[in-house]
């Protein structure tokens, strides 16, 4: 195993020489098994190595000796350590997050948190080919396109910190036999075979299954299959970048016949890359793009709305993207909606509500403490201005604004579940006709993150496992928005959303 790893970390470029690596270590056999190759590797490559440990606290004594063990690891290899914890269970039940998830998050903030103090750039993790496989299978389940089901990668982004997974191609079997070969011990941790959890009941039940009766080797069959589709995804993107390089001409129009010189794989990918790059990824989904390549091959329809202040064209021998903000201006305020994309960071004036969005992007020591947000449990006051924080990384790659429509649903933050948004303006006494004049903001999933001056969303308010945040501000065309993070308190009065008093939170 220590071959192997040797070979893949130099064909895969995962750790350059000399550089100082975090190994992420819970005490369990695969990290271990990675913790001792790295340590062996390390004189030949001159890594600096630092191990962190972060105690989950969801097995009471057992993760605190799981702790023991890594600090004690860590002084037998005379290597420098980090150890972080919190109470996931308690996390999961404040953010409503699955225990999986919440330790995720936490775990990853700690991580990213310990290399940013260190200076350091690679956090090396010790997932194995059987986590690999498992992968697959939960999103196969979930639903996914090629690039899902290429499943973890050998390394990967996480916010400025780099994750690398040299053991991706080593078995767990593999693991245990490298350990019991150096007379190593480890930790077990007992929840693994819990299958309230979706990842044990695919590793206990599924895998088992399909192994007794499809496939005895489907393990080995699925981990091949996790390649191909990396390596077929990564091929992908790099002919629909020559491809929509040819295609385009202008960046708001596409030519048919170039279009139709490529597979339909590639053209979906280019329609696909087409519609992000002209930032309409929130109408991106397979119907549509299936609606456009139709329009390609076929000639019809001759039009497609994707927002209301875009659409699609297809001309004699183009497809053209109509972006129109008068059009947009226009349905805001004659009753259907219409939708802008935000600079991130940067500022929007959205002339159609007499409005100026400002976004500014934090990390670190810039985020807020959660201590100094307030959450005071009222209705929409019509402030100057409106200033919100969300989690970055839960409103994803694209932030816009729209005007309400019919049938919309929100959670607001503290509450369960989400309601109708009809139904929440009028709790407050919103008129009917300032409805649509309310800015919404929209995440890249679509869902709702803020209704400027009500409560911003559930799934978008700041954590402790935030790494990165937004700073929205939203005021009156002719109002003033500090530079400077002002009192959580301090609202000035002026009428956004009409005479009504709806009063704000803030994220907690």
């Amino acid at each position: 195993m220590l071959e192997q790893l040797r070979q893949i970390i130099l064909e895969r470029r995962l750790l350059a020489r000399g550089e100082p690596v975090l190994v992420g270590v819970s005490g369990g056999p695969d990290s271990v098994a990675l913790l001792d190759a790295l340590a062996a590797l390390a004189p030949e490559f001159g890594w600096l190595l630092r191990v962190a440990h972060f105690n989950h606290r969801l097995r009471g004594r057992a993760s605190d000796a799981d702790d023991r063990f890594v600090r004690g690891l860590a002084k037998d290899y005379g290597l420098p350590l980090s150890v972080g914890g919190d109470d996931v269970r308690a996390f999961a039940t404040r953010q409503k997050l699955s225990i999986e998830d919440a330790a995720r998050r936490l775990r990853h903030g700690f991580f990213a948190k310990v290399a940013a103090k260190n200076g350091i750039q690679k956090l090396a993790l010790g997932h194995t080919a059987d986590d690999q496989v498992e992968t697959l299978l939960q999103r196969l389940l979930r639903g996914a396109g090629a690039h899902g089901l290429a499943a973890m990668h050998w390394s990967n982004d996480l916010g400025k910190l780099t994750v690398v997974r040299p053991m991706l191609d080593v078995w767990k079997a593999e693991a245990l036999d490298y350990l019991k070969r150096r007379g190593l011990r480890f930790r077990q941790d007992h929840t693994n075979r819990d299958t309230t959890f979706q990842r044990n009941k695919v590793r206990h039940k599924l895998l088992p299954l399909l192994e007794r009766e499809f496939n005895p080797a489907v393990k080995a069959v699925l981990r091949q299959t996790a390649e191909m589709l990396a390596a077929e995804d990564e091929w992908l993107e790099a002919n629909a970048e020559c491809g929509m390089r040819s295609a385009e001409c202008g960046m708001a129009a596409l030519l048919v016949e170039t279009l139709k010189r490529e597979h339909v794989a590639v053209r979906r990918r280019i329609i696909y890359r087409w519609l992000l790059a002209n930032d309409v990824g929130a109408a991106v989904d397979f119907q549509t793009v299936e609606t456009l390549r139709r329009m390609v091959e076929q000639g019809e329809p001759r039009c497609v709305t994707l927002t209301a202040g875009a659409e699609v064209m297809r001309r004699a021998d183009r497809l053209e993207l109509k972006k129109s903000e008068d059009s947009g201006q226009k349905s805001a305020v004659g009753g259907t909606s219409a939708e802008w994309r935000l600079k991130v960071p940067g500022r929007t004036e959205i002339a159609a509500l007499g409005v100026v969005v400002e976004v500014t992007v934090a990390t670190g020591k810039l985020i807020p403490k959660l201590a100094s947000l307030t959450n005071p449990q009222s209705a929409i006051r019509n402030p100057q201005f409106h200033e919100e924080w969300l989690d970055a990384d839960a409103v994803g790659g694209r932030l816009a604004a729209r005007t309400w429509r019919m049938g919309d649903r929100f959670q607001p933050i503290g509450m369960k579940a989400a309601k109708k948004l009809q139904d929440i303006f009028t709790n407050a006494k919103v008129p009917a006709a300032r409805r649509r004049r309310v800015p919404l903001l929209v995440a890249g999933n679509g869902a709702i993150c803020w209704v400027t001056g009500y409560r911003i969303g559930e799934e978008f308010k700041l954590t402790a496992a935030t790494q990165r945040a937004l700073r929205v501000c939203v005021r009156d065309a002719s109002g003033h928005c500090s530079r400077l993070p002002p009192s959580p308190r301090r609202r000035a009065e002026v009428d956004l959303v009409g005479s009504v008093e709806i009063r704000p939170r803030r994220s907690t």
